[in-house]
């Protein structure tokens, strides 16, 4: 007995060494937080500049539409009144935006252009009317727009803004500039007889029809010829609208700016 304890005390114990299992890598450990800061040394400024830019292109961006912002409306979103004959003797009252104004008048005309009906040549007479007296409302809002003022803002903010959207300004500027000497000249409209202007104070503010106007149908199909004779003029006033409001549209991202509103609502 005491020689088993003996010879258990005398015996070595053995104890197994584990040398590696939780040795950490310091060198790795340290060479990833300097990569890491390093990205983050380059990005950060990188990100701030980029969020500064983005800011900057935002406030360019709304002093545009500010000093637009009527013209912008006008062809945009505000509702015009459209007459649409739905038979011999009975019209509708449409509220359409300019651009579909312009498109529904484009159908209507090619349709009623020879009408030898009086309801159907007075609607084309009133909507051409309408529509040629919003063209008048945006040369006004336009004589208020300072291009040389705006061209400047945008030689300022030249670093900040793209190749396309130089381009985008450049398209509505020369647009603007040549607006109102176009739909000007090609107004020839102004000796229509059954629906005419209504001027105060030399500025046409409104329209005026005369209530027998419906029952003087020589001066309704005389009217609608003159404007067969000046289609020419129409198509022209019509086309530099169009053109302004693409480019407008462009600009602006309103189809964007229209998925966002039916998103939300």
């Amino acid at each position: 007995m005491t020689d088993t304890i003996a010879s258990t005390i005398t015996k070595p114990i053995e104890v197994k060494l584990i040398e590696n299992g939780d040795k950490i890598d310091w060198n790795i450990w340290f060479l990833s937080v300097a990569v890491l800061s390093l990205i983050a040394a380059v990005l950060i400024p990188y990100a701030q500049r980029k969020y500064q830019e983005s800011k900057s292109k935002y406030g360019f961006h709304l002093y545009i539409k500010k000093k637009i912002g009527v013209v912008w409306n006008l062809l945009t979103y505000d509702k015009l009144e459209y007459k649409q004959p739905i038979s011999a003797e009975t019209m509708d009252d449409l509220q359409l935006t300019f651009d579909k104004l312009i498109n529904q008048f484009e159908k209507d005309y090619q349709k009623n252009k020879d009408t030898i009906h009086p309801l159907f040549a007075f609607g084309v007479l009133f909507n051409l009317r309408n529509l040629l007296f919003t063209v008048k409302r945006v040369q006004y809002a336009l004589k208020d727009v300072d291009i040389k003022d705006l061209d400047e803002k945008t030689l300022a903010f030249g670093d900040k803004l793209s190749k396309k959207e130089h381009n985008k300004l450049t398209a509505v500027f020369m647009l603007i500039e040549h607006y109102f000497s176009i739909t000007t000249f090609h107004d020839k409209f102004d000796s229509l007889l059954s629906i005419k202007r209504e001027i105060k104070n030399s500025q046409w503010v409104g329209l005026r029809v005369d209530n027998t106007v419906l029952k003087n149908q020589d001066m309704i199909m005389n009217d609608l010829k003159y404007l067969r004779e000046n289609e020419v003029n129409i198509n022209e006033i019509l086309n530099i609208n169009k053109l302004l409001i693409q480019e407008l549209k462009s600009y602006f991202d309103f189809d964007k700016l229209e998925k966002r509103k039916k998103n939300d609502s």
